[in-house]
């Protein structure tokens, strides 16, 4: 029933908000179960499949025509961003089985990590605290460190974060 209700009236709730909405975004995905920090952001365009599995954390931006899919629960940690037109797909056919069939598992992006433009995160993506996907680049698994940039199908890591005009105390 949640899911029917998702589609005919919550998706078109969501969709149709006016483009500052934030806020009226956020309350509709809560109303069908998602776990979101007050401070978020969400375009209007994003397709969700089904927000009771979505958790997102503070200062978190999710971009134009970005997708979260599939049955597993996607994590999103604070100060994230999922950029435009990137996937996250907790769902996909293994094409290397016989039958091709389908494979299941949950998302978990951890703080600070960017999902850079047209990316696409694999079923059982672990992105570590810190990591960049560079565009077009496909992650999957837990395989990347830290505190690094990578990029590439598969993503590699290039190199390591590195931050400048830093005050350590």
């Amino acid at each position: 029933m949640r899911a029917f209700l998702w589609r005919t009236v919550g998706r078109w709730a969501f969709r149709l908000s006016p483009h500052v909405a934030n806020g009226w975004r956020r309350a509709v995905l809560r109303a069908f179960g998602a776990r979101l920090a007050p401070n978020m952001k969400v375009r209007r365009s994003v397709a969700i499949d089904r927000p009771w599995l979505l958790s997102v954390g503070s200062l978190t931006v999710i971009g134009d025509r970005a997708a979260l899919r599939g049955g597993g629960r996607i994590t999103i940690g604070d100060r994230c961003v999922v950029s435009q037109l990137a996937i996250v797909t907790t769902e996909a056919r293994d094409p290397a089985a016989p039958g091709h069939p389908v494979r299941r598992a949950d998302i978990v992006l951890e703080d600070d990590c960017w999902l850079a433009a047209d990316a696409l995160a694999l079923p059982g993506t672990r992105l570590r605290s810190g990591t960049v996907v560079g565009a077009r680049s496909v992650v999957e698994g837990d395989a990347l460190p830290p505190w690094t940039v990578a990029a590439g199908q598969p993503a590699r890591p290039m190199k390591k974060r590195a931050f400048v005009n830093v005050d350590p105390t």
